[in-house]
């Protein structure tokens, strides 16, 4: 949940690859959907793709986040949807470069490793495996 401030600059990805500029609205939030709630949901929510353009030199940009999570001892079931809603499952996203695990801490934990790519190559290279493209069968 995010509360921006009067000056632009978050984008969310489409899932046709097209960034599209989500403007601050004054006295709303923005709810970015994450992975344990696509997990939860077998697709029926995607995780949203999401980033901040830089703002002009000299211009401040402020916002404030709340993140909400599950404990890292915790596996993420599927949550059962009416039947309705059901139809409308896609399946978790494959991304071979981002796989999505129902293990919360071993998520996250891959989560930082790929926001930090260079803390993780110099104090933790026995865990950048998590980061590879699973083979082939």
């Amino acid at each position: 949940m995010l509360l921006q401030d009067t000056t632009p600059g978050l984008r969310i990805r489409t899932e046709d690859g097209v960034w599209i500029e989500a403007p601050p609205v004054p006295g709303t939030f923005i709810i970015n959907s994450g992975e344990l709630l696509e997990l939860a949901t077998n697709g029926f929510v995607r995780a949203d793709v999401h980033d901040v353009v830089t703002p002009p030199a000299g211009t401040e940009r402020f916002s404030v986040a709340f993140f909400l999570g599950a404990r890292y001892d915790a596996t993420i079931p599927v949550i059962p949807l009416p039947e309705a809603l059901k139809r409308g499952e896609r399946g978790v996203t494959v991304d071979p470069l981002n796989p999505i695990f129902r293990e919360v801490g071993i998520n996250h934990l891959k989560s930082r490793l790929r926001s930090h790519p260079d803390v993780a190559a110099k104090h933790h290279p026995d865990l950048l495996h998590l980061l590879e493209k699973p083979a082939k069968a």
